[in-house]
């Protein structure tokens, strides 16, 4: 892994909001303290308390209602006014931006357009992140202006912790607008203000929907509940228009997922668990373009989750191949498929010295079906997982192998915004389980993470000073051990723990 010197300073000048209050996002969940055990040795159980967990999550979303229905007021107000609405986010929530404009135009066709999704780094964060971007003031307010945002739009700014930096500065840039911008995050404003006293949230001229549905299944990792829960806020906000529509959403989505029977995951997770512990691979293809932005999402954040490789880019050279790909099996060439799955064309930032941020490096993510994954044309052996809905989308059909199972969707008929719920659901279940079966996580603690920006490095530091604490019985200083993950991260590779090895590093 490469080291960014500048990475290193900007988290020491940012330390100090680390070692205050600790967040509800980044705190240990009890419910699940021994959810790796459950991984390994009890597949349904694992299932069943995930389940519960994030059903929890969904449930706590309708306290909020209130605030809910007045963010799709600030919504209508801006749309009926001409205005756009921006919504923007790093990592997790970058790529939740992307889906709930997706969402939005499969409502409002007439409408495409209005919403614009707007990710740290532009959309290549969709396939890898730009860390360097997630933690910049500077493009938090450049990306703004180079989109087109004007003081008449909305911005709706997802941070799930509520600490991004590149989202807070877009939310200070948009506050002097004629419409009140808004942050979305999942940790109370108190603790946020007793972390920085001068935070946004203290702030009468910005909006906040602190939805705090408390700690994550998997210790930190906001791509679970807190993901969720946004989704279904936000979502609910964009399409309905009055409180009667909004509560009607919410409870709708709460009832079907928790009728859902997800043990059904189990035969698929242990199917895909034993391919990738045996060195094979795994194409997911689909022919839908809402659950292929979910698919997309779940097999992105794996890598930042677990310290797996990304996608792989067919210009790069020599080119790796990654464990996990993904093919949309009913378009045929790059530039259409990301049309369809974006709805736009893809927003690159173009930079002369970023390769990534250039249009011709993203499309060298080929997930079409004539693509080299899909053609077989690598010499891997390569399975292939299909995840398919039916022409009214009223059934999904998932198989691997000889494993095979189905979800009834007909009760939802065009609810897109409880489907989108139930893809994250499956996908989150399957994977999250997958990886503590394959041990990248202890109890409810990620050991595998990838500290690629300054809240995973903080992560690293605080789960490997737990660990040093409670198994080896020795105090460091936080400074102390963020100097051996310093040293550790230049020689980090692919599915090493690098918590793990900054612990050892300690111990000698």
């Amino acid at each position: 892994m490469l080291v960014d010197q500048a990475q290193i300073e900007s988290f020491w000048q940012a330390r100090t909001r680390f070692l205050h209050t600790c967040l509800s996002t980044e705190a240990p969940l009890t419910k699940t303290q021994n959810l790796s055990e459950l991984c390994k040795n009890n597949l349904p159980a694992a299932i069943t308390l995930f389940h519960q967990v994030e059903l929890d999550a969904l449930k706590i979303v309708s306290n909020y209602l209130d605030s809910i229905y007045q963010l799709s007021n600030a919504v209508w107000q801006t749309i009926n006014n001409g205005g756009n609405i921006y919504i923007t986010g790093c990592g997790a929530s970058a790529r939740l931006a992307v889906l709930l404009q997706k969402l939005w135009n499969l409502q409002f066709p007439h409408l495409t357009g209005r919403i614009i999704g707007v990710c740290s780094g532009g959309d290549i964060s969709m396939i890898h992140s730009l860390e360097q971007f997630e933690d910049s003031v500077d493009y938090g307010v450049k990306q703004l202006v180079n989109f087109g945002f004007t003081p008449n739009d909305l911005l709706i700014g997802l941070s799930a912790s509520g600490e991004s930096p590149f989202i807070l500065a877009g939310i200070t840039y948009a506050k002097n607008n004629i419409v009140k911008p808004w942050l979305v995050c999942n940790n109370k404003s108190s603790d946020l203000i007793k972390r920085n006293p001068d935070h946004l949230v203290a702030c009468q001229d910005v909006n906040t929907l602190a939805l705090d549905v408390g700690a994550m299944a998997l210790t930190g990792s906001t791509r679970l509940q807190a993901t969720t829960a946004m989704q279904l806020a936000v979502a609910s906000a964009l399409l309905h228009q009055t409180p009667a529509e909004i509560s009607k959403q919410l409870e709708t989505s709460s009832n079907f997922i928790a009728n859902l029977n997800l043990t059904d995951l189990a035969e698929l997770t242990k199917l895909e668990t034993a391919i990738i512990a045996s060195g094979e691979y795994i194409l997911y293809s689909t022919n839908n373009n809402l659950l292929g932005l979910s698919l997309l999402a779940d097999i992105t954040e794996r890598s930042p989750t677990f310290n797996i490789m990304a996608l792989e880019n067919y210009l790069s050279q020599p080119r790796e191949v990654s464990q996990f790909y993904l093919t949309l099996n009913h378009i045929n060439s790059i530039p259409e498929v990301w049309q369809q799955l974006l709805d736009r064309a893809p927003n690159c930032l173009n930079i002369a010295t970023t390769t990534q941020t250039k249009l011709d490096y993203f499309y060298g993510f080929d997930i079409s079906k004539n693509s080299p994954r899909s053609l077989n044309r690598l010499d891997i052996l390569q399975h292939t997982a299909y995840w398919q809905t039916n022409a009214d989308n009223s059934r999904l059909d998932i198989s691997l192998d000889q494993v095979r199972l189905g979800v009834n969707l007909s009760a939802l008929s065009t609810d897109n915004i409880t489907n989108s719920l139930v893809y994250k659901l499956l996908l989150n279940a399957h994977s999250t389980i997958m990886f503590g079966r394959l041990g990248a996580f202890a109890g409810n603690l990620m050991l595998s993470l990838k500290p690629s920006n300054n809240k995973l490095i903080d992560r690293t530091i605080r789960y490997a000073l737990y660990i040093l604490e409670h198994k080896h019985n020795k105090l460091f200083s936080y400074e102390m051990v963020a100097n051996a993950l310093f040293a550790e991260m230049s020689q980090l590779e692919n599915n090493q723990s690098i918590v793990d090895k900054v612990v050892t590093r300690m111990l000698k």
